[in-house]
């Protein structure tokens, strides 16, 4: 009797036991299951959906202002909009800007297109049309820039969409035009004392798109030995280009890099980087600011071209 008691006693604890494990089995299951669901949900949600402007919050125009190939109010200067007019996606809604700078229908950059469209479009300084930011790092006075002591580097991501065919003289057979440059400005205090009424400078660094290769040109001195105020000239009888080419890139997206410090310069595009430093940069008297967007380098009035700026960003 006692026997049969201790075996009924051992059966209902097995039994309990197998449900139990059973149960336990049946969770881990269900947790798995639920867990290969959110993995799967996760995977389906595609990651450029929702609002087209987010895919644009790499450029950032507080600090920009952009001049076009056109003057529409008939001030005979080209047209400008500034970082009030452009920032927070306001160059949106600016009719004016329709056909010059806009968002791509991708959704993934904007596009600066530019075409040669006659006197009164061009800056008083250049025979060649634009649609180009300017860096302002005082948005008030134009006149406040950085100098290569205090140094700053410009990141962009960029490809060009079209170029128009060169009818002009030479051997190219794509019109070229500059999407990048640190151009160079005479500093007020220096402006007051030469007695000068432009504070026009020649660019240091130029980025040039020709045939679909990237060049980078340098403004170097003619002479080395030259010293003093003739610094401070924009004549090409003081200055002149070197260059290098940064090899072919075609209608491709490219990354270019630009650190200006005292003395040097370093230019990378797409991984590959080439330094500037020579006795012309160190001395290198003008202040300076970044330019982006299509610069033309043509005045054939069939000349055009489109470039899609993806993300841009200046630090100093």
């Amino acid at each position: 009797m006692l026997c049969a008691i201790v075996y009924i006693y051992m059966m209902k604890n097995y039994l309990f036991f197998l449900v139990s494990l059973s149960l336990i089995f049946f969770s881990l299951g269900s947790c798995q299951e639920d867990e290969a669901e959110e993995v799967e949900r996760i995977q389906l949600v595609d990651p450029n959906e929702g609002d087209p402007s987010d895919d644009l919050g790499q450029i950032n125009f507080t600090n920009w202002k952009v001049t076009l190939p056109v003057d529409t109010n008939n001030d005979s200067k080209p047209d400008e909009y500034f970082p009030s007019q452009l920032k927070d996606g306001g160059y949106r809604s600016l009719e004016p800007l329709q056909g010059w700078m806009y968002d791509d229908s991708d959704a993934d950059g904007i596009l600066f297109h530019v075409t040669y469209s006659g006197a009164g479009a061009t800056t008083t300084n250049s025979p060649y049309p634009r649609t180009e930011l300017r860096e302002l790092i005082n948005t008030s006075n134009s006149r406040d820039n950085w100098n290569l002591a205090s140094g700053g580097e410009m990141r962009l991501r960029m490809k060009v969409v079209h170029a128009t065919d060169n009818y002009g003289t030479g051997s190219l057979n794509k019109d070229r035009f500059i999407i990048a440059q640190i151009h160079g400005i005479v500093p007020p205090a220096e402006m007051s004392r030469l007695g000068l009424s432009s504070d026009s400078a020649p660019p240091l660094l130029k980025m040039q798109w020709r045939d679909g290769y990237l060049y980078a040109y340098k403004k170097t001195l003619r002479d080395e030995n030259t010293t003093g105020d003739d610094l401070y000239s924009r004549s090409n009888t003081i200055w002149t280009d070197i260059s290098h080419n940064f090899g072919y890139v075609g209608y491709e997206p490219f990354d270019l890099e630009i650190k200006a410090s005292a003395g040097r310069l370093d230019v990378e595009v797409n991984g590959n980087t080439h330094v500037f430093q020579d006795v012309s940069l160190a001395k290198w008297k003008f202040d300076s600011y970044f330019k982006a967007g299509v610069y033309m380098q043509s005045t054939d009035e069939r000349s055009a071209a489109t470039v899609k700026l993806y993300a841009l960003e200046v630090t100093h």
